[in-house]
């Protein structure tokens, strides 16, 4: 058995290709950005490639290499139907919608005329987003009819750089400062974090010739989420910025089991099943109802929002109790897969 796993420092390859030094699995470094990665992966059974929205080359290309390698074979995380979606709010609409989840309602429109009809008929404030963005980048309330023609008038326009600029979001690190340390190491990254920012908005793609639009679902002070890697579910509750709608990015978060809404976690199981996911996070808020709504998803997470969870649940909602990465809950995963094919059977991993 061989596998294969992008190393990338500062992703999860980090812990993967530690963990399997340690264990002496054996395992071979790869860059899958080369041109010629797919004749590198000859030999290969499995795949592992923890590709995010940090790098500016990782989302051009990672959804089809990673396709093209599973389709000759490989075992490949985060496979097809785990990643297809990633940032791309406009797919996971139709994507939950088709396997009847309980999305939050959304509306798109690739069509202006279309578009300002809608916009003439309903009620507001309604939520307006771009299919990228983290951290809640790219969202914001809507307030108004005219607010809204004039973004659709944008939209259909000149349309939005794919990533706000530098300072757009200065507050936001503002507030997670903790320490006039942190504050002074923030200050010398400004320079390198504009040219980076800069880089990005030149290279990455104009949002234009659509609009999406999320019902607003006032009341909620913090929303619910729940990372479902396979048999396990990390449930964690996220408070609002200060004076904000959106919980996405606020780095205030509850790692407390009892306050996690387990119609939260049942859905998110339910649904993670129908949408044959390796790993899911689902963003959950409270409709008018309090029934528990899906907000948007994502295949990964950052590392602490599962790791400083308590324990997990099963599917029997048993818990389990003790921290876990969800690095090493993936890499179990792929390489209990690949026993049947290999060499028997697996023992688990330690924590």
């Amino acid at each position: 058995m061989m596998i294969g796993i992008h190393d990338s420092p500062g992703s999860y390859s980090d812990r993967w290709i530690e963990w399997c030094l340690q264990r002496e699995v054996p395992f071979k470094r790869l860059d899958c950005l080369d041109s010629d990665i797919v004749p590198q992966c000859a030999g290969l059974d499995a795949v592992l490639w923890h590709w995010t929205l940090v790098s500016l080359h990782e989302p051009l290309v990672a959804r089809q290499i990673l396709m093209a390698l599973e389709q000759s074979g490989l075992l490949i995380f985060p496979n097809a139907a785990t990643c297809w979606h990633y940032d791309d709010k406009v797919g996971q609409k139709y994507l939950l919608e088709s396997v009847g989840a309980p999305l939050i309602p959304t509306w798109v429109f690739t069509e202006a005329d279309q578009a300002r009809a809608w916009v003439a008929t309903a009620s507001w404030p309604k939520v307006f987003k771009l299919r990228c963005g983290a951290g809640s980048e790219n969202v914001r309330l809507v307030q108004s009819r005219d607010e809204a023609a004039a973004l659709c008038r944008r939209a259909f326009g000149r349309g939005f750089p794919a990533k706000p600029g530098y300072l757009d979001d200065a507050q936001a690190r503002l507030n997670h400062t903790q320490s006039w340390q942190d504050l002074y190491g923030k200050l010398k990254r400004v320079p390198a974090s504009v040219v980076a920012n800069l880089e990005f908005r030149r290279c990455a793609p104009r949002q234009q010739g659509y609009v999406c639009f999320q019902e607003f679902l006032p009341g909620n002070e913090f929303d619910t989420r729940v990372t479902v890697i396979g048999n396990r579910a990390f449930g964690v509750i996220r408070r609002n910025r200060p004076n904000d709608f959106r919980a996405s990015g606020s780095g205030v978060a509850i790692f407390d089991p009892e306050r996690v809404d387990r119609r939260c976690v049942k859905i998110a199981f339910q649904v993670a099943e129908k949408l044959e996911s390796q790993s899911v996070a689902f963003d959950f808020l409270l409709d008018a109802n309090h029934e528990p709504r899906i907000c948007e998803i994502s295949y990964c997470s950052v590392v602490y929002s599962v790791y400083d969870c308590p324990g997990y649940w099963d599917r029997e909602f048993g818990w389990h109790e003790g921290h876990c990465y969800p690095q090493d809950c993936i890499l179990e995963d792929v390489l209990a897969a690949l026993a049947p094919r290999r060499y028997g059977c697996l023992t688990g991993l330690a924590q």
